[in-house]
């Protein structure tokens, strides 16, 4: 429960979604705070400010790859893993939320600065994106546990 209180608050604080996802669970793979959040600012806004897909998911599905992801290329099973654990996170989250991109989960055109003024200043990134950051820590959380086999 630790990493899904500190992904709320770090976006609270001003992080970008997929910032708050890969910084929260940063330590329990060895990263430092520092590397993770510049490792997931350029995810941030769907994926550079493009509206493309959520910095949640793409920083859920990093933290997805630190746990099961392979190294060595013989590894199939930790592929296969990998994978599994993907599809399902992708699954269910587009089951709660019905997309994955940022302009349709918000309603804001990313790539528009006066959008994403307009949206900070209306308090639309504040109800929305929270409650997406906070699903998608609390779903990583659970399928860390998940076992696809």
């Amino acid at each position: 429960m630790r990493e899904i209180d500190t992904a709320k608050k770090m976006f609270d604080d001003g992080h970008a979604c997929s910032q708050a996802m890969l910084a929260a669970f940063a330590e329990r793979y060895g990263l430092t705070q520092d590397l993770a959040l510049k490792l997931a600012t350029s995810f941030g806004g769907g994926m550079g400010r493009q509206g493309l897909t959520c910095g949640a998911v793409t920083g859920a599905l990093m933290v997805l790859g630190l746990d099961a992801g392979r190294v060595d290329l013989e590894d199939d099973a930790a592929r296969e893993r990998t994978d599994a654990l993907v599809e399902e996170f992708l699954r269910r989250f587009q089951e709660k939320h019905n997309y994955l991109n940022c302009n349709e989960l918000t309603g804001v055109q990313m790539q528009d600065p006066e959008a994403r003024a307009q949206a900070k200043e209306d308090g639309t990134f504040a109800a929305v994106c929270p409650g997406v950051v906070g699903y998608a820590a609390e779903l990583v959380t659970e399928l860390l546990e998940y076992d696809p086999e």
